[in-house]
């Protein structure tokens, strides 16, 4: 049995279409498509794959055979580790940051990353947490910094260290700060004739504040929908909607002079930078550690 065949089923199961594998791989599709092949000739011929079905999907006897591969890459994965985590880091290292911190990482931690490590070619990628996890879990990414919150779920076998904690803020314009009627503390069903300007769908903090509003009975009227927290807050500072970033987001934005933080009594949403990598990293480990630990200390520095 060939460990490449191996490692073309898993990214198969994985990516859900052998394109996706193949450029996973580095490989043709035709030369994907063999690997497949060649794997399910090895294990006698048994149906993993359900090819009537548009995506291919596993089999039951599929979804077996996939976690017993992935506990055998897993452990080549630790042997190799084992020869070669004290040598240099070099090579390609694959990042997921989550949005909302982009600015934050990509700024003096991936230098110092690179003058400490000058071997090593960094892939950055932004996206939500939710994806970041599944794309460590894959190994499509090495690590990630993730922004993570009581409704995230990470897999067994991750790694996952805290590195700060980061406050999840409601602003509004500081001209159309919203009132309660009658006075008093403001309450998320006070928010119910606001209007919203947010991330788009797949955002695990307005995920979280749509919840909020499910449990308050109250509706959540989304007015604009506009990737990027940095644009939603110049059009929240011209407008008398109200939008939902990360306290730090909101402190180093040129808007900040024109906008107001608004406090409900019955909703505050924390979330936990977190870096995140599979549990073996081999050479690539001192640079992830690096570039944790100098993260970790420039949150520190900018409580």
């Amino acid at each position: 049995m060939d460990l490449r065949d191996i490692k073309a089923f898993v990214a198969l199961a994985e990516t859900g279409s052998i394109s996706r594998t193949a450029l996973r791989l580095n490989l043709t599709q035709p030369a994907t498509t063999r690997r497949v092949q060649n794997f399910e000739a090895a294990i006698g011929g048994a149906a993993l794959l359900d090819r009537t079905a548009k995506p291919a999907v596993l089999t039951p006897i599929g979804r077996q055979v996939l976690e017993h591969c992935r506990r055998v890459l897993a452990a080549v994965v630790e042997l190799e580790a084992s020869a070669s985590a004290t040598q240099e880091p070099e090579g390609d290292l694959r990042i997921g940051i989550a949005h909302g911190h982009a600015e934050f990482v990509l700024s003096s931690p991936l230098d110092d990353l690179r003058r400490r490590y000058p071997k090593i070619l960094l892939r950055v990628s932004s996206d939500w947490t939710t994806r970041l996890i599944e794309d460590v879990h894959s190994a499509a990414l090495d690590c990630a910094v993730g922004l993570l919150t009581n409704n995230h779920i990470v897999p067994a076998g991750m790694q996952a260290m805290a590195l700060g904690q980061e406050s999840i803020v409601i602003v509004a314009a500081r001209d159309s700060y919203p009132r309660r009627k009658g006075g008093g503390a403001l309450r998320l069903r006070d928010l119910a004739d606001q209007v919203w300007i947010l991330n788009p769908a797949g955002c695990g903090c307005r995920a979280a504040l749509q919840r909020a509003f499910d449990r308050a009975g109250a509706p959540m009227g989304i007015a604009t929908e506009v990737f990027g927290e940095e644009l939603q807050l110049s059009l929240i500072a011209r407008s008398s909607g109200l939008g939902f970033v990360p306290r730090r987001q909101l402190d180093s934005s040129p808007h900040r002079q024109h906008l107001r933080i608004v406090r409900t009594v019955d909703f505050d949403l924390q979330a936990t930078i977190t870096m995140l990598h599979g549990a073996a990293l081999g050479r690539l480990t001192a640079a992830v550690e690096s570039l944790r630990d100098t993260i970790s200390a420039r949150l520190r520095r900018h409580r």
